[in-house]
């Protein structure tokens, strides 16, 4: 890994510290004039006082590396949670994951093994083949002949998951709506702490592997000679990552066959397993010459319990077809409000729900939905959502959404990058 990426709690609490100081004073005098600003003023002053926060958080995490820019990433996705600006510029953080050069891929590789790689494998390519968010992925072969896959962690990123969030939180606390963005952080901690154990991303993948039953969907098998909580040997799938699969322009029928098997995946896991692969990122897809799909990076994986699973299922009937009284009915049972509204909030909220429930009735109603010629589609519901946004300070933050929504928001992109036809509307979420 670079050594630009700063060193020791001290120096990066120092840097994140700054950092916060910064934004900090920035609220404050932001709310220091908002009582002297007409209405269009204190728009102006909020819009201005995001922009600079927003480019003052990616510096700071940027600069940190390691799991402060996985932690940017997971909450680039929180659309309800924060104004654009920042959530824009946390979205940079993709571009920003630091490779290992080979001599230190090795020196990583013999200290995870507990010895030289030429003595667990019968090859061992030092040279990454594909990035993962946490560390890169090595070719390597077992002394049985098996294709492997190799997962290498980044070195000491398991150690700083702990003192990352805790910056994290440093930096954003100043920001008036933290109190929205705190349950989504604590969420993302106790995710990220079983992602950097590769023993448990061993044993997700054995589990999956195991119960997941869906035609056209294979699962690599974990090579466990070769695993360590920093090392992850598995089995290699053959095949094209999504993204390149699709570059080389597969036709319509083959589009839409892999999406079914993706949303397939989500909907099998979710509503029989209750435990999803919470992390759709395209190069966790393989795609076969048969057109089967590969799943494979089962380090972000997120259980439910089952009462949360069925009330889930009820969401897209009562939101698309619902009574106002049923929707804030299953709105306090899922513990996303609390308590009474008053009249003017509950009108506001439900005049959003109703315009969401019509974009989201977009996908049920039809027999198949054709992403290809509704290319403005998730842009629609993303700018909907943002209008909930107006009535944050009502809702309480219910974690389970937060990688429940990600996944799904995820997959909604897959489909639209596939340009597929697919039928949504399932026996899980609709009565036939």
């Amino acid at each position: 890994m670079s050594d630009r990426i700063p060193r020791g709690k001290l120096r990066r609490g120092l840097i994140g510290g700054g950092a916060a100081v910064r934004v900090g004073g920035r609220v404050a005098g932001y709310l220091a004039k908002k009582p002297f600003l007409s209405e269009q003023g204190k728009q102006a002053a909020r819009h201005k006082m995001d922009q600079a926060n927003a480019k003052a958080i990616f510096a700071c995490l940027s600069l940190l590396k390691g799991t402060a820019l996985k932690i940017a990433q997971l909450l680039s996705m929180e659309v309800e949670l924060f104004p654009e600006a920042i959530r824009r510029e946390l979205e940079r953080s993709y571009n920003q994951v630091p490779p290992m050069n080979r001599v230190l891929a090795r020196k990583a590789a013999l200290r995870a093994l507990g010895g030289p790689p030429e003595e667990v494998f019968q090859e061992f390519d030092s040279q990454a083949f594909a990035a993962a968010s946490l560390g890169q992925v090595h070719a390597a072969v077992s002394p049985q002949g098996q294709d492997l896959a190799v997962k290498l962690q980044y070195p000491g990123i398991n150690r700083s998951v702990v003192d990352d969030m805790q910056l994290v939180k440093s930096l954003l606390r100043p920001l008036p709506d933290f109190s929205l963005i705190a349950p989504a952080l604590e969420e993302i901690q106790e995710r990220l702490a079983e992602e950097v154990d590769y023993e448990q991303e061993a044993d997700n993948m054995a589990y999956f592997r195991d119960h997941l039953r869906v035609d056209g969907v294979v699962m690599p098998e974990p090579w466990r000679a070769g695993c360590s909580g920093t090392i992850l040997s598995s089995t290699r799938l053959r095949g094209l990552p999504l993204n390149q699969w699709l570059a080389t322009n597969p036709d319509q029928e083959a589009r839409d066959l892999v999406a079914r098997r993706l949303n397939n995946i989500f909907l099998y896991s979710f509503y029989e397993l209750h435990c999803i692969h919470a992390d759709p990122n395209p190069g966790n897809f393989i795609v076969g010459e048969d057109l089967s799909v590969g799943l494979v990076d089962f380090g972000c994986v997120k259980a439910f319990s089952p009462e949360f699973v069925s009330l889930y299922g009820q969401f897209p009937r009562i939101i698309i077809t619902g009574s106002q009284e049923e929707y804030f009915d299953l709105l306090r049972r899922m513990r996303f409000i609390q308590g009474d509204l008053d009249p003017e909030a509950e009108a506001g909220i439900y005049g959003c729900a109703y315009s969401l429930g019509q974009w989201l009735g977009e996908l049920y109603k039809p027999q198949s939905f054709d992403f290809g010629r509704n290319a403005d589609f998730i842009a629609r519901g993303k700018e909907l959502s943002r209008t909930v946004f107006r009535f944050r300070k009502h809702f309480t933050m219910n974690s389970d959404f937060v990688f429940l929504d990600r996944t799904r928001y995820g997959l909604l992109r897959l489909f639209e990058k596939l340009g597929c036809r697919l039928r949504v509307r399932n026996q899980y979420e609709w009565d036939e």
